[in-house]
């Protein structure tokens, strides 16, 4: 005897199996003491109003070799491996120091198996097309420990026990006397009562692009403030006329808020 999905059902289906994999969390940059002016600032659109110089990701070098195979991801770090510090995951029970191999890519014949009747062999994965491992030190003895498996779906995501293995820390370095994080003052956007802030980023000769960069604050009942990374900018007053607004940074920008996956591989 045969079955057959309704057509909206068998539909439905196949537009959520061939759904693409979720981008993996991307290594952050550190931030050091900000230049940041103190006290009230009145400030017109343009203005920066909160400076931090970018380092390079930390990392740790292995001090033995950790094989991992999980859900049929198989992978090798030898002793002296450098593996960089990873950004947020939203797994439950990982701690924020956690550090990740660069993504690892589908083989082709995955992503032929992925892109199988239009995905709904891939749905049935285990694992995403994209996966990365990372480590990470539950008791803080200097060992990595655990490990998860970023790309994992369902309860695959969970963290799972490893055979301790010891490692070293190195700190990020600068990346260049021209690499900083600034706040700008924008102005009016939105609607007309909203002003908004720029978080930039000038690295290696060129500004990058910071997910979600723009946050919005409200003028209809002042003072407001809204938090940027861990910044928190409290906004006094507003002129609509002059656009003027009087600022006071609560909390300036810190260690390993900002986010640039091109300069997380790199530099």
């Amino acid at each position: 005897m045969t079955f057959r999905l309704p057509l909206l059902a068998a539909t439905a289906l196949l537009l959520t199996a061939a759904a693409p994999d979720p981008a993996p969390p991307r290594a952050p940059l550190r931030l050091v003491e900000t230049i940041s002016p103190q006290g009230l600032q009145e400030v017109s659109p343009g203005a920066i109003i909160s400076t931090a110089v970018i380092y390079k990701p930390d990392s740790v070098i292995l001090a033995g070799d950790i094989v991992l195979d999980y859900k049929g991801e198989q992978r090798t770090f030898a002793r002296g491996t450098v593996i960089q510090a990873g950004g947020p995951t939203g797994v439950a029970g990982v701690p924020d120091a956690i550090f990740c191999e660069p993504v690892h890519e589908a083989s082709i014949g995955k992503v032929l198996t992925g892109q199988l009747a239009f995905g709904v062999v891939g749905a049935l994965r285990p694992t995403h097309l994209n996966t990365r491992y990372c480590l990470f030190d539950a008791d803080k003895d200097s060992k990595f420990d655990h490990a998860f498996l970023v790309g994992a779906k369902g309860e695959g995501r969970a963290p799972f026990a490893i055979p301790p293995v010891e490692y070293g820390t190195i700190e990020g370095r600068r990346l260049a006397d021209d690499s900083v994080a600034r706040l700008r003052y924008v102005g009016p956007a939105g609607t007309p009562d909203m002003i908004a802030f720029d978080l930039e980023a000038f690295a290696i000769g060129k500004l990058r692009d910071v997910p979600n960069a723009r946050t919005f604050i409200s003028v209809t009942k002042l003072p407001a403030y809204a938090i940027i990374g861990v910044a928190v900018v409290t906004v006094l007053t507003y002129d609509p006329t002059t656009r003027v607004a009087t600022i006071r940074m609560d909390h300036d920008l810190a260690p390993g808020q900002i986010v640039l996956p091109e300069l997380a591989r790199a530099y």
